[in-house]
């Protein structure tokens, strides 16, 4: 069954000085049935400039099998939304936000709200790590979310039954397995909110990509449900930006 990892990573890493070269995903990645991998820089997550999100595609463009997605901080630059349009028209896989990371609130954050008007005319899909309760809420009423398709990434086990509440009534919405682990909660959100709603991701190689891959093949979802998360959504929801993979 092939595998579409819609969320690796490599670069620096100052805590705790893990290998995440792209040496390191690649091995990580081999002998997984993984035709493509969409990847960020973690260097962009820590410096989102254009010069950053320039060497992201100089490493990428090398690596046949990973597909780049762009960071956006909108607290770093004075009109991040002007940035958010070039990156949009560069034609990325997606575009993540890491709102704990970069210290920002999801709710009522106009820098925020106009990089995703940017972003919306190109279609390109965001991700936006979730790691505390009322994220995903707020995340739902924006109107700028309407039309945009949206991955809920790192959704923490307190922010479950927020995904569960949201994402049937967004048709463009997506949850991510990278922050599922429970036993049995996946078949729960397939019964919640639809198989077709979840897709694949491992944070390979910080996270471990053969238990994630486990936890998706050694549950009790029938097969064309696993098929849909670990490869057909991804490819629906990407379309073109995965090339033929």
């Amino acid at each position: 069954m092939p595998v579409i990892d819609t969320y690796t990573l490599f670069g620096s890493w100052p805590a705790g000085g893990a290998d995440l070269s792209l040496e390191r995903l690649q091995e990580a990645l081999k002998g997984q049935d993984v035709s493509a991998a969409i990847a960020h820089s973690t260097n962009c997550v820590f410096e989102s400039t254009p010069r950053a999100i320039s060497e992201l595609r100089k490493q990428i463009a090398e690596q046949p099998n990973l597909v780049p997605a762009a960071v956006i901080d909108p607290t770093l630059l004075v009109k991040p939304w002007e940035f958010a349009a070039d990156v949009a028209a560069q034609g990325f896989a997606c575009i993540r936000f890491f709102p704990e990371v970069h210290d920002w609130p999801v709710s009522g954050y106009l820098p925020f709200e106009k990089c995703l008007e940017a972003i919306a005319p190109s279609g390109t899909p965001i991700s936006v790590a979730i790691t505390s309760p009322g994220q995903i809420t707020a995340l739902a009423r924006l109107p700028q979310t309407a039309n945009l398709p949206v991955i809920l990434a790192h959704v923490s086990e307190d922010c479950i039954s927020e995904a569960a509440a949201a994402v049937p009534d967004k048709e463009n919405w997506y949850l991510s397995t990278d922050g599922l682990h429970n036993l049995g909660l996946i078949e729960e959100l397939v019964d919640c909110i639809g198989g077709e709603r979840i897709v694949f991701g491992s944070t390979a190689p910080r996270g471990s990509i053969v238990g994630s891959l486990d936890y998706v093949r050694m549950s009790s979802l029938t097969d064309d449900a696993k098929q849909a998360i670990l490869h057909d959504n991804a490819k629906r929801l990407f379309g073109g930006h995965l090339g033929n993979h």
